[in-house]
């Protein structure tokens, strides 16, 4: 793998990563936001980043608790983002 490439972090996926993704949420009580990496799947695949948002379950809010299957392992209310790695691969 050359240097900016990353593996899908679903257990079991031999794909290169197309996504950083990055959990995002706003707290309305305080005015504060929450923009980092996710560390419970930091970089996912096209076929597990569909399959992830297909399969989110509860209301896309930047403040509310969504489950992803994928990713948010940590359950933190917010939502997903990916973050397109340059250049994307699909395999």
């Amino acid at each position: 793998m050359s240097e900016g490439t990353h593996r899908c972090g679903v257990e079991g996926c031999p794909n290169l990563a197309a996504y950083e993704v990055i959990q995002y949420s706003f707290d309305l009580a305080e005015g504060a936001v929450i923009f980092a990496q996710d560390e419970s799947c930091p970089y996912i695949c096209v076929e597990h980043a569909l399959d992830n948002e297909r399969q989110a379950r509860g209301v896309k809010s930047p403040d509310a608790l969504v489950d992803y299957p994928y990713t948010n392992r940590s359950r933190l209310p917010g939502i997903s983002i990916y973050r397109q790695e340059v250049p994307a691969f699909v395999a």
